[in-house]
């Protein structure tokens, strides 16, 4: 259960490296004062105009969120495979 966790986590951090990155390129493609980055509507990162950059700050409570759903769902699905192979 342990490896499950982690392997959720590692996922939600990849997942949210990748929406972020995503949020950036949009936000500098489409030159808007602020942008929200969200994950399945969840608002994990807010994005700033600062002059001619972007000051990032994450929503930690949001990001916490999808993380424990992540872990979750790893847990779930190493569940039923156990379960599948014990069968």
């Amino acid at each position: 259960m342990l490896i499950a966790l982690i392997v959720g986590f590692a996922l939600a951090m990849l997942l949210m490296s990748v929406a972020i990155y995503f949020g950036y390129t949009n936000a500098y493609s489409t030159d808007v004062n602020t942008l929200t980055v969200k994950i399945l509507g969840i608002p994990i990162y807010e994005l700033t105009k600062s002059g001619t950059e972007y000051i990032g700050k994450s929503i930690g409570v949001y990001m916490g969120a999808v993380c424990g759903i992540c872990m979750a769902i790893s847990v779930i699905a190493e569940e039923l495979i156990s379960k599948a192979r014990h069968k």
